[in-house]
């Protein structure tokens, strides 16, 4: 095909996009402080944002990331890019997930594709959630290992499943989010550890929505169901409640030490700009010391939930992730609620497919610790008008 022809398949394709609705165009935003953001010229609230503990404009993050001189780090991690403030920020995450080591990724999804395809091959098998994110699961395609997809929940499936394949291959891994990105669900982690040690199974799972949020300490679902011991290794990102970029691998001396010769995805990669190592220091330091940015988001959440049910909108997610789903199966109708929503004052992103499935397009609902009571009842009772009408 010619470069002219291909370019006509584009264009077709793109407006068939737009005759399904499907068609995406970037917003510009401007982050403002207060779970507020500016899109047009206009403030409104934001409920569209991964900084759920509001440390993006943490004053002592952006005085820390200003110290700091040394905008890129000029190379990749094993060759010139591993700063001081790098090797600092491994060891204080280390210490706050309590495990023996950490490997810095430029993203959380390159810490995705890196730990994949650094511990499994071709001759493993993969069990993977339908729901998990995109990251995990363009990972696991990449390693060539056969992947057999589970349902959320329905443990006894998978249990059956993973017996009746077990002996067929060398290495068998579940992999899983630990909160869900579209919904807020929570896996089952307790449930999955219980079936992976029956069958001589690894667990791999993705702390991206719950590092910083979820457990007492806000070392993510892995903490708030006991099991950071019985998994193989966590990943973690600091571009959602640590308000920065960069993503990360925790586990074991051996683990990381693999992964520090074998992540493609981390040493093909320049290293994360010193700043952003900085300015990540000092966020974790406020998650590890205050932790009412922590109990408020979850008063958040509890108050949403609590509210969508009195209104009569079914809810689904777990209540403990600061995620909240209002399912709007209908894409056009969906777009329409979120332009609504935001000439009311509020962001709330529409979600569609592919980045759901069919039939599930959603507002998704993302709270912050810095909303204020009033921010969420204001959008709520929009969203119950929009859809009443």
């Amino acid at each position: 095909m010619t470069k002219e022809r291909f370019l006509e398949h584009l264009h077709r394709q793109l407006c068939q996009l737009d005759e399904l609705g499907l068609r995406r165009f970037p917003t510009v935003v401007r982050s403002l402080p207060g779970g507020r953001c500016r899109i047009d010229g206009q403030e409104l609230i934001n409920f569209g944002s991964n900084d759920y503990l509001n440390l993006a404009h943490h004053p002592a993050v952006v005085q820390r990331l200003k110290e700091c001189t040394q905008v890129g780090s000029t190379a990749s991690s094993l060759v010139a890019g591993r700063s001081p403030s790098h090797d600092l920020l491994e060891k204080e995450l280390a210490a706050f997930e309590q495990t023996e080591s950490v490997l810095l990724f430029p993203t959380g999804f390159a810490a995705n594709l890196g730990v994949l395809g650094a511990l499994v091959s071709d001759s493993d098998a993969v069990f993977c959630d339908r729901d998990n994110h995109a990251s995990l699961i363009d990972g696991v395609r990449a390693t060539g290992a056969q992947m057999f997809v589970y349902q959320r929940g329905r443990l006894e499936v998978l249990q059956k499943a993973l017996a009746r394949r077990r002996s067929q291959f060398e290495n068998v891994f579940i992999v899983t989010d630990g909160v869900f990105s579209m919904d807020g669900g929570v896996a089952d982690l307790s449930g999955l550890c219980e079936i992976a040690e029956q069958s001589d199974a690894l667990i791999i799972v993705d702390e991206a929505h719950a590092t910083g949020v979820i457990g007492c300490q806000g070392r993510g679902v892995c903490e708030l169901h006991g099991v950071e011991k019985r998994i193989l290794v966590k990943t973690g990102t600091l571009s959602k409640a640590l308000g920065g970029l960069g993503g990360f691998a925790a586990g074991s001396a051996t683990v990381i030490e693999w992964l520090r010769n074998r992540a493609r995805s981390q040493f093909f990669s320049t290293a994360l700009p010193p700043a952003i190592c900085e300015a990540m220091r000092e966020s974790l330091r406020i998650v590890i010391a205050d932790t009412s940015r922590r109990e408020r988001l979850r008063e958040h959440t509890l108050e949403v939930h609590q509210v969508l049910n009195e209104l009569g909108l079914p809810t689904v997610g777990s209540g403990i992730a600061p995620i909240i789903p209002v399912i709007i199966p209908e894409e056009r109708r969906c777009v329409a609620t979120a332009q609504q929503l935001r000439k009311s004052g509020c962001f709330v992103p529409a979600i569609r497919p592919p980045t759901v499935r069919a039939g599930t397009s959603r507002l998704r609902i993302s709270l912050t610790s810095d909303h204020q009571l009033s921010d969420l009842h204001s959008m709520l009772e929009t969203v119950a008008e929009c859809l009443a009408s």
